[in-house]
């Protein structure tokens, strides 16, 4: 059975910013100061610009691409 119902795919401001947190402390030790608000900035864009793309509707047989051949 298939769930039709429009889904949204948005993460809160406090999760974004726990996420971004973590993910720093993973991968670098120190970072320049300014450094982590840029990252923070970058994500909050990143998620604005996703919000449209995940909300577009497909179905599990829409084609990516129409297929040409010879």
């Amino acid at each position: 059975m298939s769930d039709d119902s429009p889904k949204t795919h948005t993460i809160d401001a406090d999760t974004r910013t726990a996420y971004v947190e973590a993910a720093l402390k993973l991968h670098f030790q120190t970072l320049p100061e300014g450094a982590e608000a840029r990252v923070q900035a970058q994500f909050a864009r990143i998620a604005m610009l996703a919000v449209p793309v995940l909300a577009f509707p497909l179905n599990a047989d829409d084609e990516p691409a129409p297929v040409f051949r010879a």
